[in-house]
């Protein structure tokens, strides 16, 4: 990986930490957290993809999502630039 692909991970994630904190009101969510144990839902994960989309043309895998961290989930995602 070279710094650039870092440095856009770590960016992604770092916004959907924040984007979490604000939405969640919960100023504890930090990027080993997984996304069903701290409140996240459909409607959500929803909101937070569309909000990846137009930030950085990237969305997140639904099961990756729900069944690792968002760390792990921002590491697996799409990009869908190509499919606007």
């Amino acid at each position: 990986m070279n710094r650039d692909s870092a440095a856009g991970e770590k960016e992604i994630v770092d916004a959907i930490v924040e984007w979490l904190r604000n939405e969640l009101e919960d100023f504890e969510v930090s990027e080993e957290d997984n996304f069903l144990d701290i409140g996240g839902h459909s409607l959500t994960f929803s909101k937070m993809n569309r909000y990846l989309g137009e930030k950085f043309g990237v969305s997140l895998d639904a099961r990756k999502t729900y069944e690792g961290t968002l760390r792990e989930a921002a590491i697996a995602r799409r990009d869908t630039v190509a499919h606007q």
